[in-house]
């Protein structure tokens, strides 16, 4: 299974190298759209956690308090589509939803403003002026969103493995290289980093069902897997949270032994 990705900007052609990637290699491509339906599937406080988050933006505290539960139930949905097969996913921040998986490739799109405007005027029929506005709001927005999730800079070279960038390079190109890159040796699946995916899937489920549990919503506990033996970590817990943790997490499928270990700060962090 091979996995692309990709970041870019806000209407830097990703539809029309998504489009040549399908079409060419039959990959799957993802939006965060995509994601956020996997997500509604698995209950109404999922579905709560992300059309919250849509909402919070102007309150911080809101939005702090969902950071975590948004971060896990989006790892989850894209594992998901990732176990099945080849996936390109296109976002702006996706690049560091899924550290540690080493056959990963890690790719920013870069792309002219000009060219921007130009594909945003003949998509919407808007004005060159109005075009440029949007851009620069909607790039602005993503580049606080990744801070404040991540704590990164959106654009930092050194967060990717290649940037492309369409000043010169076509779209027909952009997705040769692409294709090109997921069948280097550096980015070929191993039979450890499927394990590691197969482990990142299984954390993310017990997480995902602990925010799930109104008993253990609130309490920070991470989660890190190994085959079917997951370790929980967190704060020091009464026997009756305790309890219900543990519980939680043997409840998940796939979970065969489950130990708590008492620490300082929760073990899950997307960074």
């Amino acid at each position: 299974m091979g996995l692309l990705l990709i970041s870019r900007g806000s209407f830097s052609g990703g539809q029309l190298i998504s489009h040549c990637l399908s079409r060419t290699a039959g990959t799957r491509c993802l939006t965060r759209e995509d994601l956020t339906a996997v997500v509604n599937t698995h209950g109404d406080l999922a579905n709560q956690v992300v059309t919250s988050m849509a909402r919070a933006a102007q309150d911080y505290s809101r939005l702090s308090a969902l950071r975590r539960p948004y971060k896990i139930l989006m790892q989850r949905a894209l594992l998901e589509y990732v176990r099945q097969g080849d996936v390109a996913y296109f976002g702006y921040s996706g690049h560091l939803l899924l550290p540690g998986i080493s056959h990963a490739a890690r790719v920013r799109i870069l792309a002219p403003i000009q060219l921007r405007i130009e594909l945003l005027m003949k998509q919407e029929g808007v004005s060159e002026e109005q075009a440029r506005e949007r851009i620069c709001q909607v790039d602005e927005e993503r580049s606080r969103w990744t801070r404040f999730m991540y704590g990164k800079n959106l654009k930092d070279p050194e967060l990717f493995d290649l940037c492309i960038n369409l000043e010169r390079v076509s779209f027909p190109t952009a997705c040769s290289m692409l294709l090109n890159l997921m069948q280097q040796s550096d980015f070929k699946p191993t039979p450890e980093s499927l394990a590691a995916v197969e482990n990142r899937y299984l954390s993310a489920c017990v997480l995902a069902a602990l925010i799930d549990n109104p008993r253990t919503f609130e309490l920070e506990v991470g989660a890190t897997a190994e085959g079917g033996c997951v370790t929980l970590e967190g704060p020091y817990l009464e026997d009756a949270d305790r309890a219900a943790v543990l519980e939680t997490a043997r409840t998940v499928s796939g979970v065969t032994d489950v130990q708590y270990k008492e620490g300082y700060a929760p073990a899950f962090d997307l960074t």
